[in-house]
């Protein structure tokens, strides 16, 4: 067997069986479609895929390849799994619990919505995709038992989140339970109707025990601390960016950009209303009757699903080649679920989405901020790379399966929103503004992430506290109501804030050194698929 068939034959045979051991992430990472079950998070399904990733790192040892492809593809599958490893030997796998937008209990949530059948779905799709989730709902209560299993054995062991993590979860509980019982509300009669209600309400009552547990049981063991520390921290670093990077040097250079992109914004600001504020430049794009506010969720997802097809029509050909089954993208709003990309089906059959988190309660909705986001999440952001890697190549696209390529990915997306400005998008009023302060939440998170969880000092020398991260999100950077889960989001999922800068640093220098055209440089990039940052940075050295 050729030295190329055999990496790519034993990287599809490792990345098939690992999806059997963790079908969800295969549902919401890889695309896949058929699983019916969710991932066992019990002590027992983390300890098999441990005890996977172990054998998967001898057979990689027995592996030659003869090609800087072949190296390049079993270097990161060897990273991947020493990672893994890596994170269950520090019992960092049985105590995850945060109220951010991915881990167990959020990952749970996505394949279940994953499932949910395409708008123009054919009678037959329809009822199958609603069948899947039915039998995913199903499921939940086993799922919730066994994770809460493993935060118990955690706690056994002293291992158990801040207080402020649990607090959240139990909350977010509340908004699990709502999107079920919808949900099931949604299909609106059939044969799957009976199935559906049964599973929601066995899922409603599971979501209600978690969430007393965590009250009653855990929350009184919670851990004071809310930093990681340096060899928590390390931990993490290495499981979203693939990389260990200079931390010292990061911090410095995101301290640089938080206030390069405030001489920005200040000089947007002046641009909008000249003599004003920024404040009051805020007050005039956010008041009643302010060019851009809608006035329902209904109107809200008309305009974000007109805003994604436009974008691809207005950038294919020219900027980009985009495949013709990415050309379809669907927007989804809610209240609950955050506002994240979830990527096409392995085969195309389910279209990537765009699910946008409106502010419960609110009759109005300002887009002057939205655009900078929809470029990220859609295209040419999230929606072309991860898209392009289903089209292209379905083996990158399982690459997903072990993480770390958060940087990236994010890199890209954030870059996305750059190129968005490089080429005069932002025409609307307010838009680039919106981008400028999107571009600086993303400077304050490297320097709260890091400084926050390895205490170091801010620029006037101070120690970072909880409470100087929320000013900094909630005054700085006008986070507002967002303020609180940003923080908590940092809080408890170290690492993951710095893929955006770090990874859009890594894509930003490869274009400047390449010299090509945007055209061929984006052909190029997206060819290389789905990388660590560390492998990322090299291959686009290559390239």
């Amino acid at each position: 067997m050729a030295a190329a068939d055999q990496a790519d034959r034993f990287a599809d045979e490792l990345l098939a069986a690992y999806a059997v051991l963790d079908p969800t992430s295969a549902v919401v990472e890889a695309g896949a479609k058929e699983p019916e079950r969710l991932t066992d998070y019990s002590p027992a399904g983390h300890q098999a895929r441990a005890d996977f990733a172990a054998a998967g790192l001898r057979k990689i040892g027995a592996l030659a390849a003869e090609s800087e492809r072949d190296r390049r593809l079993l270097d990161h599958l060897g990273e991947r799994l020493e990672s893994l490893i890596e994170f269950h030997d520090s019992g960092e796998d049985l105590r995850e619990l945060h109220a951010a937008a991915t881990g167990p209990l959020q990952m749970i949530r996505q394949a279940i919505d994953a499932a949910v059948p395409a708008g123009d779905a054919d009678a037959a799709d329809r009822e199958a995709g609603w069948a899947l989730v039915a039998e995913r709902l199903a499921d939940v209560p086993r799922a919730l038992a066994g994770y809460a299993e493993s935060l118990a054995l955690a706690a056994d062991r002293g291992q158990v989140a801040a207080a402020r993590q649990i607090d959240l979860v139990v909350v977010r509980c509340d908004g699990w339970i709502a999107d079920t019982e919808q949900l099931a509300a949604a299909y609106a009669g059939g044969p799957q109707q009976a199935a559906l209600n049964v599973a929601a309400t066995d899922a409603v009552t599971a979501y209600q025990r978690l969430a007393s547990w965590l009250s009653t049981d855990l929350k009184p063991k919670a851990n004071p601390s809310e930093g990681f520390g340096p060899d928590r921290y390390a931990i993490w670093l290495r499981k979203f960016l693939g990389v260990r990077p200079d931390l010292a040097e990061l911090y410095a250079w995101g301290w640089d950009e938080v206030e390069a992109i405030e001489a920005q914004l200040r000089a947007e600001a002046a641009v909008i209303l000249p003599g004003a504020g920024l404040g009051e430049v805020l007050d005039h794009l956010d008041g009643p009757g302010s060019p851009g506010m809608i006035g329902s969720p209904a109107e809200f997802a008309d305009w974000l699903q007109g805003v994604l097809e436009r974008t691809v029509s207005e950038l294919d050909g020219t900027h980009f080649d985009i495949p013709e089954p990415l050309r379809r993208i669907e927007s989804r709003v809610t209240t609950s679920a955050g506002t994240m990309y979830i990527g096409p089906s392995a085969d195309l059959t389910r279209p990537g989405r765009v699910w946008w988190q409106l502010p419960e309660g609110d009759t109005e909705f300002a887009t002057w901020y939205a655009y900078t986001t929809v470029y990220h999440e859609g295209v040419p952001g999230h929606h072309l790379q991860i898209g392009y890697e289903s089209w292209r190549n379905p083996l990158g696209q399982r690459l997903n399966l072990l993480g770390g390529l958060s940087a990236g990915q994010e890199g890209w997306a954030l870059y996305a929103e750059r190129l968005m400005d490089e080429l005069g998008f932002y025409t609307q009023p307010g838009a680039r503004l919106g981008h400028l302060f999107a571009q600086l939440l993303r400077a304050a998170r490297v320097v709260i992430d890091i400084g926050l969880h390895l205490e170091l000092p801010d620029r006037e020398g101070r120690r970072w506290t909880a409470d100087a991260a929320y000013d900094m999100l909630a005054n700085r950077c006008q986070q507002g109501g967002y303020a609180s889960a940003e923080l908590a989001r940092y809080l408890g999922r170290p690492a993951q804030a710095l893929a955006y800068k770090a990874g859009e640093r890594v894509w930003l220098d490869a274009r400047a050194a390449s010299g090509l055209p945007s055209r061929e440089f984006h052909r190029r990039a997206l060819d290389l698929g789905s990388l660590g940052l560390g492998q990322l940075a090299a291959a686009l050295r290559q390239d």
